[in-house]
């Protein structure tokens, strides 16, 4: 049923009778190859861990911990990424949640990404339904800390957040506004420097308003990354794009789901666990949880 529904919905978008092609891209002519170490139909019983690190290698958090053998398995063809709270509000090294990731063991410069996501309902009455969580598909690389001045140090390419609820030039965005965003250390001076999307809107910042609630219905979120552009789809449309001066460096594939307010606060560039029984927000929240997003596919390509 998965493989005929994913197919369905490729060929409504792109009127072509291949699920292995992407979406859309900036040139109809370019003809893509697969991947097969970067991508994922997830249509075995068990996670193919051989391309996902389930335990080592996984991203630095401050807010929660990643705990892949709980929280992330294969359910008819959809990877299902799971965030629970600690059992009893159990602190584990000062956090209070448990989540699921995959991240790629092999990684990804240039080429198109593409995955079919639903996000993750945290169901509460009043204003803040949906507030908690951000469902996420990005790259991201190492970090070379010998980078010479004005190069990348680290590069970060978001192919969708969603549920981030952000506040913005006086607008809150609500469950339908997903964000599309680059972020970037650089060395400047000898010293690596964090260059936020807000801090650089005109580079790095993407908004996009959903045509429904992404934490109960699939779309597809794809990325063209080429030398010199990155470009943002959903559902084969067209949403942005930004020149590629500094996503040079070699890039993981990622599916993650990670805390958001109330659960956490940003500061000092991460964002830092609370303690949901102490803060009342928080408190109202955990009525949401556990919750899980739902990955259908990853699809990675390169131009043949």
């Amino acid at each position: 049923m998965k493989r005929i529904s994913s197919l369905i919905v490729l060929c409504l978008l792109t009127g072509q009778m291949d699920a292995q092609t992407p979406a859309k891209t900036s040139n109809d002519n370019d003809t893509w190859e697969l991947v097969e170490s970067l991508s994922d139909e997830f249509d075995k019983a068990e996670v193919n861990w051989e391309k996902w690190y389930r335990k080592n290698s996984l991203p630095n958090t401050t807010g929660w911990k990643w705990n892949n053998t709980d929280n992330v398995k294969i359910v008819d063809g959809i990877a299902e990424l799971t965030m629970r709270h600690n059992e009893d509000n159990t602190s584990d090294g000062g956090t209070y949640f448990k989540s699921g990731i995959l991240k790629s063991k092999g990684t990804f410069t240039t080429g198109y990404v593409e995955a079919r996501i639903k996000g993750a309902v945290i169901d509460v009455s009043g204003p803040k339904n949906g507030w908690g969580v951000c469902p996420s598909f990005w790259l991201y690389s190492d970090f070379d800390r010998s980078a010479s001045d004005g190069k990348t140090v680290y590069c970060e390419i978001d192919v969708v957040e969603l549920q981030q609820f952000d506040w913005f030039k006086g607008h809150q965005d609500d469950i339908q506004d997903s964000d599309h965003n680059l972020h970037l250390v650089k060395k400047v001076d000898g010293k690596s420097v964090w260059f936020r999307p807000k801090q650089h809107i005109d580079t790095q910042m993407n908004k996009y308003r959903i045509s429904d609630d992404p934490s109960r219905n699939y779309h597809v979120y794809g990325c063209e990354v080429n030398e010199t552009e990155i470009i943002w789809y959903v559902d084969g449309v067209k949403i942005a794009s930004k020149p590629n001066t500094y996503w040079y460096r070699p890039m993981n594939v990622t599916a993650s789901l990670g805390l958001r307010r109330p659960f956490v606060k940003f500061s000092n560039n991460a964002n830092r666990a609370v303690n949901p029984l102490i803060d009342e927000e928080a408190k109202k929240q955990l009525e949401g949880m556990p919750t899980t997003m739902s990955v259908d596919y990853i699809r990675v390509w390169v131009k043949k």
